[in-house]
Formats: C-alpha cells, sequence, structure tokens
C-alpha cells in the first residue's frame, strides 16, 4: 500500500497528514451523516409500522362495522317479512271474527225470508236489523244521520236541493241514505236533501 505524504500548513500549526487521513476524514463523515441517516431511518421505519399497525387497526375495525351493517340488513329485512306475516294473519283473523259476528243476523234473515207475510215477518226483519246495528256498534261503527243538522259537504252528499219554508238555508231536510263512520274515518258520506 502506497501512502502519499503532502504537506498541509496552517497559520498556526504546521501539520503534515497523510492522504490515508485525509481520506478517513470524509469517511468519518459520512459515517457521522449515516448514522444520523440511521438514526433518522429508524425513526421513519417506526413511523411507517406505527402507521401500519393504525391501518390494520382501521381495518378490522371497518370489517367489524361491515359486518355489523350486513347483519342490520339481515335483521331488518327479517323483521319486514315476519311483520308482513303478522299483518296478513291479523287481517284474516278479523275478516274471519267478522264474519263469525254476522252469521246470527244471517240465519235470521233466512228464517225471515222462510216466514209466511205478515206481522211476524216484519217483526223478524226487524229484530235482525237490531241486531245487525248493535254489532256494526260494537265494532265501531257509527251512523251519520244528519237530519235538521247544517250541511257539512265532508260528511254529507247533496242529491237534490229544495224550497222549505221555516228552515234555515243549507240546512238537511231529509236523508235518502245513512252515512257510516268508524273511528275518524267516514266510510260512506250521508246521502241528503238540502233546503235552499
Amino acid at each position: 500500500m502506497v501512502i502519499a505524504v503532502s504537506k498541509t500548513t496552517t497559520p498556526e500549526t504546521e501539520e503534515v497528514v497523510t492522504e490515508e487521513q485525509i481520506a478517513e476524514k470524509p469517511e468519518q463523515k459520512k459515517s457521522g451523516a449515516s448514522v444520523k441517516g440511521a438514526k433518522s431511518n429508524k425513526k421513519d421505519d417506526q413511523q411507517t409500522k406505527k402507521l401500519l399497525e393504525e391501518i390494520e387497526e382501521l381495518k378490522k375495525k371497518l370489517d367489524e362495522l361491515n359486518d355489523l351493517y350486513q347483519r342490520m340488513l339481515a335483521e331488518y329485512a327479517n323483521y319486514k317479512r315476519r311483520t308482513e306475516q303478522e299483518k296478513e294473519q291479523l287481517s284474516g283473523f278479523v275478516k274471519a271474527e267478522t264474519i263469525k259476528a254476522l252469521l246470527p243476523a244471517l240465519d235470521n234473515l233466512g228464517r225471515a225470508a222462510e216466514a209466511p207475510p205478515g206481522d211476524e215477518y216484519k217483526e223478524g226483519v226487524v229484530m235482525t236489523i237490531r241486531q245487525l246495528d248493535e254489532l256494526l256498534k260494537s265494532l265501531g261503527l257509527e251512523a251519520i244521520d244528519p237530519t235538521g243538522q247544517p250541511f257539512n259537504p265532508e260528511i254529507h252528499h247533496a242529491v237534490t236541493r229544495e224550497d222549505a219554508e221555516g228552515v234555515e238555508p243549507d240546512t238537511v231536510t231529509e236523508v235518502y241514505q245513512k252515512g257510516y263512520r268508524l273511528g275518524g274515518r267516514i266510510l260512506r258520506p250521508a246521502m241528503v236533501k238540502v233546503a235552499n
């Protein structure tokens, strides 16, 4: 190995430095920089590792939330299906109970139709009508009989008008067909004659 000697002088001291020593100094600087670089690389690696861990945690949470969302969708679909089934069953039950309650009145109408004409026949029909009225009232049906009341287009249907003395204008003078209300809902408006 050849060592070249060069002379470097500074104003304060005179020093002989070999090229080998000169060559070592930049390497020492480089190794010092590489130590700093290694430290910053370690720091970057730690940050990267930390970020990757956070990403993994977020992926797990996203998967959990997605699974929860899918379960909720399935539960909602099942709930909706069960509700529809219950509604159909309830509807069938209500129809069956209503028809069952109407059967005695239907039996009485059949007996009235077989009876000979006369007062007994009329009495049988009147009793059947009374029985039907009581049954429908028990189900919440309310008859609308507006005779003598002011005309209300929301619950009355005027089919004719007449000039009537001693009656306020727009007063119902005659009911052609009763109206019916179930709860707050009008099932059929009353068909009426109204005074001018």
